[in-house]
């Protein structure tokens, strides 16, 4: 457990990014990306990473590993099956709005004792397994009902654009302000063009990456707030392998008069889905997902073993107390090992 701990802090802690570059003309970026958005015409509402921000909110239901999530860091837990999971996604941002197309993610799956695994005798006891997750995404759709709703979100993004200049204009005076008040008895034993270039390398890099975001989730508010679309379409297609880094060794006999052995559980699992997601102004939002995978399976994931009972073990003429006395639990059965396919849908 303290290494899962670990992990999870290991993924959740944030980090920060340096730009090389100190001085950035931020508004004329986010006017550029504004433009963009009005250069590209037909049903285009909002920027490229504000639909990102706008499906973040709409995607996020997500309960396991497979399921997309826009978010860097994200934690998913199936009470059902008591699966708890901890994954990072990998994005690369390309340009200065480009969509994103695919990414990779990486994570850990445990078990979790719940309610439910301990009714359904869930499968994987003490399991602990590292996920390694690829998904191509469709760029997202935007149908509108007519030409002006794309003109009042031309007119309010716009309004957004300046309101956010004005902003950036007045931190960049008043950190001008503070720079130039700076001391050098402030900063002993350090040379003053050193540290303002690295004060400056500081601030712009942070005000780049506040006022960039800024401007993608308002505009995303902006477009759930007035509803200006009739209908946004958005698909992802995900492959999962989840490899066990600690699985549960089973103590299984053949049958009652049989010493019982070790079998040990190897359940890799690989896992293709396809996700369809609409969300309309009118009609609320449907995903549909199907589903096709490969489970490295065995007698005891599915249920053709028999659990043995210790207080009557002894009385049906079982040979090996000892071993059981030592256990939580053991089973009787031929155990073996095979792949499972399985294929589902799931409709939300």
């Amino acid at each position: 457990m303290r290494g899962l701990l670990l992990i999870i802090l290991f993924f959740l802690l944030p980090c920060r990014r340096l730009f090389a570059q100190a001085t950035v003309d931020i508004a004329a970026e986010i006017k550029a990306i504004n433009s963009n958005v009005v250069g590209r015409g037909g049903t285009a509402v909002i920027s490229n990473r504000a639909m990102n921000v706008f499906m973040a909110d709409k995607t996020g239901y997500a309960g396991s590993s497979e399921d997309v999530s826009f978010f860097t860091n994200y934690v998913t837990f199936n009470s059902t099956e008591g699966i708890f999971t901890v994954n990072h996604n990998f994005q690369i941002p390309k340009g200065i709005d480009e969509p994103l197309k695919n990414f990779f993610s990486m994570g850990f799956k445990a078990n979790i004792n719940s309610i439910g695994a301990a009714f359904l005798d869930k499968h994987f006891d003490d399991e602990l397994a590292l996920t390694l997750n690829y998904k191509w995404l469709q760029k997202p759709r935007t149908d509108i009902v007519n030409t002006s709703q794309q003109q009042q979100m031309n007119a309010l993004r716009a309004a957004i654009v300046y309101t956010l200049q004005t902003a950036i204009d007045k931190e960049i005076a008043d950190f001008t302000t503070a720079l130039d008040k700076t001391q050098a008895t402030d900063i002993p034993g350090e040379s003053m063009d050193s540290a303002k270039a690295l004060m400056q390398q500081n601030f712009y890099g942070d005000l780049k990456e506040k006022y960039e975001l800024l401007f993608a989730t308002q505009q995303a508010t902006l477009l759930t707030k007035t509803g200006n679309f009739k209908n946004i379409s958005f698909g992802y297609t995900s492959f999962t392998a989840t490899i066990p880094i600690i699985s549960p060794t089973y103590t299984v006999a053949p049958v009652i008069s049989s010493p019982f052995v070790q079998r040990h559980s190897y359940p890799l699992q690989l896992m293709l889905a396809h996700t369809r997601l609409w969300e309309c102004n009118n009609r609320g939002r449907l995903f549909v997902t199907l589903t096709g995978s490969l489970l490295l399976n065995n007698s005891k994931l599915s249920y053709g073993l028999n659990e043995i009972i210790a207080s009557s073990y002894k009385a049906m003429g079982g040979i090996d107390t000892s071993t059981l006395a030592q256990k939580k639990k053991a089973y009787t059965g031929l155990y073996e090992t095979f792949v499972t396919p399985e294929v589902k849908a799931r409709i939300l």
